[in-house]
């Protein structure tokens, strides 16, 4: 069973990467269409922005997704967290 939703995830990260960040125009298309044009990446940007970049602490990521908003953010905090 592992290996079956291993291979699942595979398939479709990129595919969800490219519809939550509009990366090219069949997905910006899809992102109007069906979610009245909401954009993730400046949801993503927001909520980011509470995190300082000379954050130094403890962090929880409650990942719900590919971290395609957050593994910038996250690889330039000077901590590996």
């Amino acid at each position: 069973m592992a290996d079956k939703i291993q291979n699942a995830y595979e398939t479709s990260k990129n595919i969800y990467d490219d519809v939550l960040t509009q990366r090219n125009i069949f997905s910006k298309l899809y992102i109007k269409l069906f979610w009245s044009g909401t954009d993730d990446n400046d949801i993503a940007r927001k909520v980011l922005s509470y995190v300082p970049d000379d954050f130094s602490g403890n962090l929880l990521d409650v990942p719900v997704g590919t971290a395609v908003f957050t593994e910038n953010k996250w690889s330039s905090l000077k901590t590996g967290l």
